[in-house]
């Protein structure tokens, strides 16, 4: 609007000059004017420039914060912790920028390393192991579900991926994990896990080699 204001002023003052004014005098009008409109897009560039850097940040680039289904995410491995949870790094926020994050892993349990109550658990050491082999095989990626990124301890709740192979699946059918804490809507590959489990049970094998060890509750140490 204001570079048409400019424009149409111009315009008119052009329009009342020309005919008094010889060939010489014209060209130096038209050049002014194009230096004025040129200074005039100059401006509004600036002004729009100004308005983008003002705007806030939107907090769904965060990776935690947002909602639904996203893209399964690289992440680089910092450290393992037991069989069902480990230590990650990976870009959050979309600034390039990697931040460690403790993971725990969806819809499996296995058994305990170092809990304050229960203790070592059999086979937990094990597990332990078998996750660290698994994680440090190839490249990692993360996938969220569609429910809560955090669990009750901040952690993250994901599925967790080794060059495309589900690290839960192969825990869950080496009897080295039971399909556990599920809490809709988080429950995307839960028929593939009760699938794998299976196996592992009709083998009897890892927890489901020792008799009345595994329960709807956890795993019995007694």
């Amino acid at each position: 609007m204001k570079r048409l204001t400019y424009v149409t002023v111009i315009m008119m003052s052009s329009l009342l000059l020309l005919s008094a004014c010889t060939e010489q005098d014209v060209t130096d009008l038209l050049e002014v004017t194009d230096d004025v409109l040129t200074a005039i897009e100059k401006e509004q560039d600036q002004e729009k420039s100004n308005k983008v850097e003002e705007e806030p940040v939107n907090e769904s680039t965060n990776i935690l914060k947002s909602k639904g289904t996203i893209d399964p995410i690289q992440a680089t491995l910092v450290r393992p912790v037991d069989g069902d949870t480990a230590v990650f790094a990976f870009d959050a926020d979309n600034d390039g920028k990697e931040e460690e994050f403790s993971a725990r892993f969806l819809l499996i349990d296995t058994p305990e390393t170092r809990h304050p109550k229960l203790g070592k658990q059999p086979l937990g050491d094990e597990a332990k192991e078998r996750t660290a082999q698994l994680l440090k095989q190839g490249e990692i990626t993360l996938e969220f579900d569609v429910g809560q990124r955090l669990d009750k301890y901040s952690r993250i709740l994901v599925y967790v991926y080794v060059d495309g192979k589900s690290v839960q699946e192969t825990l869950l059918e080496e009897g080295m994990a039971r399909v556990a804490y599920v809490y809709p809507p988080n429950t995307r590959y839960l028929d593939e896990f009760e699938v794998k489990q299976k196996i592992a049970k009709n083998k009897g094998i890892g927890v489901w080699s020792i008799d009345d060890y595994v329960t709807d509750r956890g795993f019995n140490s007694n």
